[in-house]
């Protein structure tokens, strides 16, 4: 795949978000803010990044000659706005990734994740976030930001597939409301 189908891909993968925030996968959106913060904080420590907060533009560390279109970035941040401030400034640092990611030569660093696939998971699952008083919130959870750095050695979360991240946020709502929330409870 060519940096440009990689970036048109992720791209329509932003477009087919609905940005309403619902609040039925509130557990498993903030496991994927954690381990979010866990790969971005080890690619941080492999790059050298000394960017104070998580949301930034990896790519440009990598790569810097490396970018997504722009016309694709502003078409697709256009459709992200209904998901809030934050949103807006994550897509093209997700974008920027894509391109860089299919880079002809370009290979992960050995023991290095994706970045930005968890971002993108919480993303599909139940829209946005935002951030307020250093936390990421989601709905009715908080991620704390401070300290996203030492979450590099924390255990990742152990599947990113769809019926795992179902569990979680079915455990999740029975522990905070005994019973199961979402669309079709």
């Amino acid at each position: 795949m060519t940096p440009d189908e990689s970036v048109r891909a992720t791209a329509a993968r932003l477009d087919a978000v609905d940005w309403q925030r619902h609040g039925h996968r509130t557990w498993s959106k903030a496991k994927l803010m954690l381990e979010y913060f866990r790969r971005v904080a080890q690619w941080s420590d492999a790059y050298g990044c000394d960017e104070p907060v998580p949301f930034f533009d990896l790519a440009n560390y990598v790569d810097p000659n490396v970018r997504a279109d722009p016309e694709v970035i502003q078409e697709t941040v256009r459709r992200a706005a209904e998901g809030g401030w934050n949103a807006e400034q994550v897509v093209p640092f997700v974008l920027n990734w894509a391109a860089v990611r299919a880079t002809l030569g370009f290979v992960f660093p050995e023991g290095l994740e994706d970045p930005f696939e968890p971002l993108l998971l919480l993303f599909e699952r139940d829209g946005g976030f935002h951030t307020s008083n250093g936390y990421a919130e989601m709905e009715f959870l908080s991620v704390p930001i401070a300290k996203w750095r030492e979450r590099a050695s924390r255990p990742p979360l152990p599947s990113l597939d769809p019926a795992a991240l179902d569990e979680i946020d079915r455990a999740g709502s029975m522990r905070q409301f005994g019973y199961v929330m979402g669309p079709e409870g």
